[in-house]
């Protein structure tokens, strides 16, 4: 008895065993195309970014997609981004947000989109619908419509070109240069 046993406990672990081993060469594999599918997908991201050991950047993202395996390596920002460049100190130089954001990263080159808005310490303020960030030549431009608050003024009009510190700037088709008046400006 005992032995009939032992031989129905080893039959068992037997079957187990060919059934996993039967189950694992069912297992399908799917190739992916990297230009279609995210390498990484990260949701509700809040990360720093280095350069040269300094941390240079903060980034803020509900979610951010890398397709590092595609022709052309790059990253998405579907949902919108909040970058904030920082000094040595941690400070927040300026902060850019947008609705939607594409890094091409062999370029360097940064496509923001929707809702673009641009601040810096200097309450200087720049919003469009479509900017061009190249950080490889350290500039901003833009061929949209564009509206900038510097200085006590509004400007407004279309082709924009800036260095990334936002100091130097070219407009190209002003539409309209006014003076913001301080004393109409709502108060919260």
């Amino acid at each position: 008895m005992t032995r009939l046993l032992h031989i129905l406990l080893a039959w068992a672990l037997l079957s187990t065993a060919v059934a996993c081993k039967d189950e694992v060469k069912s297992v399908v594999k799917h190739p992916t195309d990297p230009e279609k599918v995210p390498t990484m997908l990260t949701r509700n991201v809040q990360t720093v970014i280095s350069d040269s050991g300094h941390t240079r950047y903060r980034i803020t993202t509900p979610l951010w997609c890398m397709y590092e395996e595609a022709r052309q390596p790059h990253w998405t920002f579907p949902k919108g981004v909040t970058a904030q460049e920082l000094d040595d100190n941690y400070k927040t130089v300026s902060t850019i947000k947008c609705d939607s954001a594409y890094f091409d990263k062999m370029q360097q080159l940064w496509t923001l989109t929707g809702n673009v808005r641009i601040t810096n310490e200097q309450g200087d303020a720049i919003s469009t619908n479509e900017l061009f960030w190249n950080q490889a030549v350290h500039k901003l431009y833009s061929e949209s419509f564009i509206h900038i608050e510097k200085q006590g003024r509004v400007i407004e009009g279309y082709g924009y070109e800036s260095n990334e510190k936002l100091t130097t700037y070219t407009l190209r088709q002003v539409e309209a240069i006014f003076p913001i008046d301080e004393n109409r400006m709502p108060h919260p």
